[in-house]
């Protein structure tokens, strides 16, 4: 009940002092926390299927509903598809023998990063109020990935230590991104989100020098694909204004 009540307050709180927004286009600045489920495609489909993000947008929409932004998020999956990068260390069992000689518990799971800037528009005459509507942005940036490797329970020195860089599969490169969906603002300080889907396109490259299941470096130059569904809630930010309250 505490955490209700702090978090109603907070609404009310910060709605006193605001312009109405449903009165006319407003300048807005909108920090938030958002969740991305994709799925790969292309080269990346190759090592990974459905994975998750989350990440972090900071954006300014001005009086005419252009925005610009900038957003950077944190990519993890599991399930990596490409068990060939391993051959040199599976043993006949599929498995990984650990230092004691049994089989190891070794997890093999996605991690990623990326960042990008955009620009967009938001189309109020689809929206609740002026200040909503059909969100359309693109943005340029940058699109990292790897596999990280984790012994919890086994000692597996082969693929440890500084091993690891030898099949962690470092890949890297720019990206663009493309984003449709629908951007919510209310009154309500609580009560502002977007949602739509996301593409990405990704132009990587493997950048370590030396890969074991290679014998050397990984020279290819790799196409990236994302595509999936992106929800966003825009974080309620007190804002000062000239003296002028408005109620409903």
């Amino acid at each position: 009940m505490k955490i209700i009540f702090f978090f109603l307050a907070l609404g009310i709180s910060t709605s006193i002092g605001q312009k109405i927004l449903r009165d006319s286009t407003q300048r807005t600045f909108m920090m938030s926390a958002n969740y991305k489920g994709a799925w790969a495609g292309a080269d990346l489909a190759d090592r990974w299927g459905f994975h998750n993000g989350l990440g972090l947008d900071i954006d300014y929409k001005f009086k005419n509903n252009l925005t610009v932004g900038v957003s950077g998020g944190f990519l993890f999956g599991k399930g990596l598809r490409d068990s060939t990068v391993f051959k040199d260390v599976f043993n006949s069992k599929g498995t990984i023998t650990s230092l004691s000689g049994s089989p190891a518990n070794v997890l093999l799971l996605m991690r990623g990063m990326t960042i990008y800037g955009s620009v967009g528009y938001v189309f109020n005459r689809l929206g609740n109020n002026p200040n909503s509507g059909l969100w359309v942005n693109a943005g340029v940036g940058f699109f990292a990935h790897k596999i990280r490797i984790e012994s919890i329970y086994d000692e597996v020195p082969q693929i440890e230590g500084d091993m690891k860089y030898g099949y962690d599969r470092l890949t890297m490169g720019p990206s663009a991104k493309q984003f449709i969906g629908y951007l919510y603002q209310s009154d309500w300080r609580l009560l502002k989100f977007y949602a739509g889907f996301e593409m990405t396109q990704s132009f990587t490259k493997n950048v370590r020098n030396y890969n074991f299941d290679l014998g050397g470096p990984d020279n290819k130059n790799y196409f990236d694909l994302q595509y999936g569904f992106k929800v966003g809630w825009i974080i309620p930010i007190a804002q000062r204004t000239r003296g002028q309250y408005y109620f409903d």
